[in-house]
């Protein structure tokens, strides 16, 4: 069965191992970030080849042969990637959609996101946790100081203050002049 993908690049590892069957054959790969797609797929050179980003979305569908469309996606995109594709007139047999239960994707998620700051801190002088308002309401790009984002959608006041620890604890036992949002 030869299948169209399309997910989030920080998804992709994750579909790839836990959601699909690995014998699937792939004509394309269509992701967010095509050089961190290519770079984690960098020892599977055959799918390596086959990724593209979103804005050629439409072309894979009509250039490329695939008996299914399979769409894994999250909260951030669970409006916008299915209307996308009803927009390019799929058969709707074609197409199969899999939204990732919170549990499932937000463990891996913040997991890559403690694993990421923990090898990355020196680079942040301010971050954020809280509940989704501050997950989605802050857009990193307004700062002018490099801001790391913990916060997720229905996080309690316990969490909030384990991240804070753990930011704090980075680098030997704290961070000075660090700025701390936390709704």
């Amino acid at each position: 069965m030869r299948v169209l993908l399309v997910t989030l690049t920080d998804i992709l590892p994750y579909a790839l191992t836990k959601v699909l069957n690995p014998s699937l054959e792939y004509c394309a790969i269509v992701v967010d970030d095509v050089a961190v797609a290519k770079n984690m797929l960098k020892d599977v050179k055959p799918l390596q080849n086959l990724i593209y980003p979103f804005y050629e979305l439409k072309e894979c569908i009509q250039n490329f042969h695939y008996d299914l469309l399979i769409g894994i996606y999250d909260w951030r995109i669970h409006t916008i990637l299915p209307k996308q594709i009803e927009d390019y007139c799929i058969e709707k047999n074609k197409v199969v959609s899999i939204l990732l239960n919170d549990s499932l994707d937000n463990s891996f998620l913040v997991e890559r996101s403690f694993r990421y700051y923990q090898n990355h801190f020196r680079e942040f002088e301010m971050f954020a946790t809280g509940i989704s308002y501050t997950s989605h309401g802050l857009d990193n790009k307004l700062f002018k100081k490099k801001l790391f984002n913990f916060a997720r959608a229905a996080q309690d006041l316990y969490y909030n203050y384990q991240v804070a620890k753990f930011v704090f604890n980075q680098a030997g036992g704290g961070r000075k002049n660090l700025l701390l949002s936390m709704r």
